[in-house]
């Protein structure tokens, strides 16, 4: 490494390229610049921390076995990280479903205890109630949401971690907006 120049400095790509000849301090770079992010985005789509622990795991834990899994050119880095990020989201989301639809899903989870940041903010209860409600939007909508308001993506990126056209994306942030304040004003009024 170049003097002067610290793990932050690197480009994503050549912290990627690190990690391919094992390099545990340009991973943990990765994960320190990335972590919080990815967490925030899978916590506000599940609600629970545990599971969003999961997807962080099994996000970096790929990124570390797989580190050639991102192709420089075709997206940047972080649009494609927040695909795969969506991408475990659904797939948690189905299984969840599916989980809830047999036999063995009549199983009560445990109760998640985890303080998160919502709760240490001022207007926790009605914080709390927002984000309640934005996990009963449909997937897609939710995670678009999330994506824009969390992540701070642009509608462009996210059609492209989404898969989706540009005019898709926005109508799914229209509707998740739209139902959304639906949800508060009946919530406020009743």
């Amino acid at each position: 490494m170049a003097e002067g120049v610290g793990e932050e400095a690197l480009a994503d790509a050549d912290l990627l390229a690190r990690i391919a000849g094992q390099d545990r301090r340009a991973f943990t770079a990765l994960m320190r610049r990335h972590g919080d992010r990815v967490r925030g985005l899978a916590l506000g789509f599940g609600g629970r921390a545990a599971e969003a622990d999961d997807i962080v795991q099994d996000v970096f834990l790929m990124l570390w076995r797989r580190p050639d899994s991102w192709r420089p050119g075709e997206a940047a880095f972080t649009t494609w990280l927040y695909r795969v990020v969506a991408n475990r989201c659904l797939d948690q989301a189905r299984r969840h479903r599916l989980r809830c639809w047999l036999p063995f899903g009549e199983a009560p989870e445990p109760a998640d205890d985890a303080p998160t940041a919502l709760a240490a903010l001022s207007g926790r209860d009605r914080l709390a109630a927002v984000a309640g409600m934005i996990r009963t939007l449909p997937d897609r909508q939710r995670l678009a949401l999330l994506l824009a308001v969390k992540a701070g993506r642009s509608n462009a990126e996210i059609a492209s971690i989404l898969s989706i056209s540009e005019g898709a994306a926005e109508q799914l942030l229209v509707r998740a907006r739209r139902t959304l304040r639906a949800m508060i004003e009946k919530k406020e009024m009743g």
